[in-house]
Protein backbone atom coordinates (compact mmCIF):
# COMPACT_ATOMS: atom_id res chain seq x y z
CA UNK A 1 0.00 0.00 0.00
CA UNK A 2 2.34 2.58 -1.17
CA UNK A 3 0.96 6.61 -0.95
CA UNK A 4 2.88 9.86 -1.25
CA UNK A 5 1.66 10.55 2.19
CA UNK A 6 2.03 9.47 5.21
CA UNK A 7 -0.41 7.29 6.97
CA UNK A 8 -0.92 9.79 9.95
CA UNK A 9 -1.70 12.42 6.97
CA UNK A 10 -4.04 10.87 5.42
CA UNK A 11 -7.90 11.83 6.53
CA UNK A 12 -8.72 8.33 5.82
CA UNK A 13 -7.05 7.21 8.29
CA UNK A 14 -9.13 9.07 11.55
CA UNK A 15 -11.03 6.35 12.74
CA UNK A 16 -8.25 3.74 11.76
CA UNK A 17 -5.77 2.54 14.61
CA UNK A 18 -1.70 2.47 13.94
CA UNK A 19 1.35 1.42 15.36
CA UNK A 20 4.63 2.28 16.51
CA UNK A 21 5.45 1.96 13.09
CA UNK A 22 2.92 4.27 11.20
CA UNK A 23 3.06 7.13 14.03
CA UNK A 24 6.89 7.56 15.07
CA UNK A 25 7.98 10.77 14.60
CA UNK A 26 4.73 12.58 14.14
CA UNK A 27 2.76 15.30 16.45
CA UNK A 28 -0.77 14.75 16.65
CA UNK A 29 -3.09 17.04 18.34
CA UNK A 30 -5.08 14.14 20.13
CA UNK A 31 -4.03 10.40 20.58
CA UNK A 32 -5.25 7.18 21.65
CA UNK A 33 -3.29 4.21 22.75
CA UNK A 34 -4.40 1.29 23.84
CA UNK A 35 -2.17 -0.29 26.19
CA UNK A 36 -2.70 -4.53 25.34
CA UNK A 37 -2.34 -7.65 27.98
CA UNK A 38 1.34 -7.21 27.37
CA UNK A 39 1.60 -3.98 30.03
CA UNK A 40 0.18 -5.14 33.52
CA UNK A 41 0.96 -3.95 36.56
CA UNK A 42 1.86 -5.67 40.21
CA UNK A 43 0.23 -3.68 42.92
CA UNK A 44 2.42 -5.30 45.74
CA UNK A 45 5.75 -3.87 44.08
CA UNK A 46 3.68 -0.66 42.63
CA UNK A 47 5.60 -1.39 39.32
CA UNK A 48 4.62 -2.02 35.74
CA UNK A 49 5.11 -5.75 34.47
CA UNK A 50 5.75 -7.46 30.96
CA UNK A 51 4.64 -9.95 29.51
CA UNK A 52 6.70 -10.63 26.61
CA UNK A 53 4.51 -13.64 25.68
CA UNK A 54 1.31 -11.63 25.02
CA UNK A 55 3.49 -9.14 22.73
CA UNK A 56 2.07 -9.58 19.39
CA UNK A 57 4.48 -7.45 17.37
CA UNK A 58 7.75 -10.53 16.99
CA UNK A 59 9.45 -8.16 14.44
CA UNK A 60 10.66 -6.27 17.83
CA UNK A 61 12.47 -8.21 18.86
CA UNK A 62 14.48 -9.68 15.71
CA UNK A 63 17.94 -11.70 16.74
CA UNK A 64 20.80 -9.54 17.86
CA UNK A 65 23.69 -11.54 18.57
CA UNK A 66 24.81 -8.31 20.71
CA UNK A 67 22.32 -8.35 23.60
CA UNK A 68 23.09 -10.53 26.13
CA UNK A 69 19.69 -10.78 28.34
CA UNK A 70 17.13 -10.61 25.78
CA UNK A 71 14.46 -11.03 28.24
CA UNK A 72 15.46 -7.37 29.66
CA UNK A 73 16.44 -6.38 25.96
CA UNK A 74 12.94 -7.16 25.06
CA UNK A 75 11.43 -5.51 27.93
CA UNK A 76 13.16 -2.44 27.13
CA UNK A 77 12.23 -2.74 23.55
CA UNK A 78 8.55 -3.11 24.39
CA UNK A 79 8.60 -0.03 26.62
CA UNK A 80 10.59 2.23 24.75
CA UNK A 81 7.44 2.15 22.34
CA UNK A 82 4.81 2.72 24.57
CA UNK A 83 7.13 5.75 25.28
CA UNK A 84 6.94 7.06 22.29
CA UNK A 85 3.07 6.47 21.99
CA UNK A 86 2.43 8.23 24.86
CA UNK A 87 4.48 11.16 23.63
CA UNK A 88 3.04 11.89 20.54
CA UNK A 89 -0.32 14.13 21.67
CA UNK A 90 0.23 17.45 21.85
CA UNK A 91 -3.27 18.62 23.06
CA UNK A 92 -4.87 15.57 24.94
CA UNK A 93 -4.04 11.40 25.50
CA UNK A 94 -6.58 8.89 25.64
CA UNK A 95 -5.53 5.70 27.32
CA UNK A 96 -7.32 2.43 27.65
CA UNK A 97 -5.39 -0.13 29.67
CA UNK A 98 -6.55 -4.18 28.67
CA UNK A 99 -5.13 -5.04 32.35
CA UNK A 100 -7.70 -4.35 34.93
CA UNK A 101 -4.82 -3.79 37.46
CA UNK A 102 -3.07 -1.18 35.52
CA UNK A 103 -6.57 0.81 33.90
CA UNK A 104 -7.49 1.03 38.06
CA UNK A 105 -4.07 2.46 39.05
CA UNK A 106 -3.77 4.92 35.96
CA UNK A 107 -7.39 6.15 37.49
CA UNK A 108 -6.30 6.44 40.61
CA UNK A 109 -3.08 8.60 39.69
CA UNK A 110 -5.37 10.47 37.15
CA UNK A 111 -7.18 12.05 40.19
Amino acid sequence: NFTDRPWAQRPETLHEVGSIYTIQGFDLNYAGVILGPSLGYDPSKDRLTVDLAQYQDKEAFKKRPDLADTTDAKAAIIMNAINILLKRAKHGLYLYAADPALRQRLLQLAK
